[in-house]
């Protein structure tokens, strides 16, 4: 099982200087990008919010031993927003019953249709969670559009904590980057799609051998569930095989998943998109976007994973909420000036910047570049500077300056080997 080798979220105590060490000094804490704090009923152990989602139109009440699609698919355990099922084990995700039918519809179920409906041959493709089967079930909050997928290991914001400083090996990082690539590749002819560590998941061929041939009572949760009426909601758990150290494992691979915000390039399912710490300068600015703003996610996850840390976070001070004027000023402090041509075409220009294409807040972070920010000591000077580089190439200010998952995939940091 996934077990965690030490708690990494120990702040460090000091005294910080001034405000360019107190954002060094951040970045330099492992806080996991992407989960914010969430309201909880004392005696209650689980999101309140999440769990008043339980209601007409939201979410569906799944219970151990429910059966689905005719008795086809029967609930063992909960992973996350799936679960495991009998026979064939495989996860089960039950969309809310107002995914379809409204203003804003998920576009989940047609592109992973089209994905599963095309038949050339990419490598990317293999790095792609496909849609196994898709019924619909009816039940107390309504009508819900469920999707089977292949069963897989953990996701990245996961196994990433078996590492020390929760940076994965660079090695390792490299063969990541390549499969994200690869899959990127393949998408970016249509559509683009949600990418963060929670979306990446983990496969080798120990995990699957669990997920085929060990029975489904090894998979079922220890202890009782909530009491009824709440026995529905679950804790979730991520597995890996007892018969493999994934830390340690030369077989492993990776596949994006979770299409559930991803949008056609001529169709947006919305304009605010993007984890906050991930959200790309256009977003933030109201601009039109497209396939870009994954390279910008992507080489912010690759960064995450290199070097076991943020590097931007939005937030003026440590304890400060996040807000867009902070996280533009971060970028600014390292990448300069927003380009006029971005500006130009951006809807929310004047609530941050002035008729110069200066902050309307004064930035409080002085200049800096990434290499200040670079702290991984298994990095060489010349590795590092190759993977400055391919960072750079991803997350530059203007969209048209970013390289395409193609040409990403010829850098010079994937391809040395110290």
């Amino acid at each position: 099982m996934l077990q965690r080798v030490r708690d990494f979220r120990q702040i460090p105590t000091g005294d910080i200087g001034n405000i360019l060490e107190r954002w060094n000094s951040l970045l330099r804490l492992p806080r996991t990008s992407y989960t914010r704090p969430q309201n909880r009923h004392p005696d209650f152990p689980f999101p309140s919010l999440e769990v008043a989602r339980y209601c007409p139109g939201g979410y569906h009440p799944v219970r151990i031993g429910d059966v689905f699609n005719n008795g086809k698919y029967k609930i063992v355990s909960k992973l996350g927003y799936g679960a495991y099922l009998t026979k064939r084990h495989v996860a089960l995700k039950v969309l809310t019953a107002d995914s379809f039918g409204h203003q804003k519809d998920t576009f989940e179920l047609d592109i992973l249709k089209h994905i599963k409906a095309q038949h050339i041959q990419h490598p990317g493709k293999g790095h792609l969670l496909g849609l196994l089967d898709e019924f619909e079930h009816h039940g107390p909050n309504g009508n819900h559009v469920c999707l089977v997928f292949k069963a897989m290991g953990p996701d990245l914001s996961k196994y990433r904590r078996l590492f020390p400083n929760i940076r994965i090996p660079l090695p390792l990082v490299k063969e990541i980057s390549r499969q994200l690539l690869l899959a990127l590749s393949y998408l970016h002819d249509r559509y683009m799609s949600n990418i963060k560590p929670q979306n990446i998941l983990i496969e080798s061929p120990a995990i699957n051998k669990m997920f085929e041939q060990t029975p489904s009572e090894a998979f079922r949760p220890h202890g009782s569930p909530l009491e009824p009426p709440n026995d529905f909601y679950m804790a979730s758990t991520q597995l890996s095989s007892i018969e493999e150290d994934i830390a340690h494992s030369t077989e492993l691979s990776i596949r994006l998943a979770d299409f559930g915000t991803s949008s056609w390039f001529n169709k947006h399912l919305t304009e605010w998109i993007q984890p906050q710490m991930l959200r790309a300068p256009e977003v933030i600015l109201g601009a039109d976007w497209d396939s870009k703003v994954d390279i910008w996610n992507l080489g912010l996850v690759i960064w995450e994973l290199a070097e076991g840390r943020l590097l931007f976070d939005g937030t003026w001070t440590i304890n400060a909420p996040y807000s867009p004027e902070a996280h533009l000023a971060q970028m600014t402090a390292v990448f300069g000036s927003v380009p006029k041509t971005l500006l130009a075409r951006s809807k929310n220009r004047d609530r941050y910047f002035d008729a110069d294409g200066k902050l309307l807040e004064p930035s409080a972070f002085p200049p800096c570049s990434l290499e200040q920010f670079s702290k991984n000591p298994d990095n060489s000077e010349s590795e590092k500077k190759k993977f400055l580089s391919f960072i750079d190439s991803m997350i530059r200010l203007d969209p048209e300056e970013r390289l395409d998952a193609t040409r990403l995939l010829e850098s010079e940091w994937l391809r040395f080997t110290p």
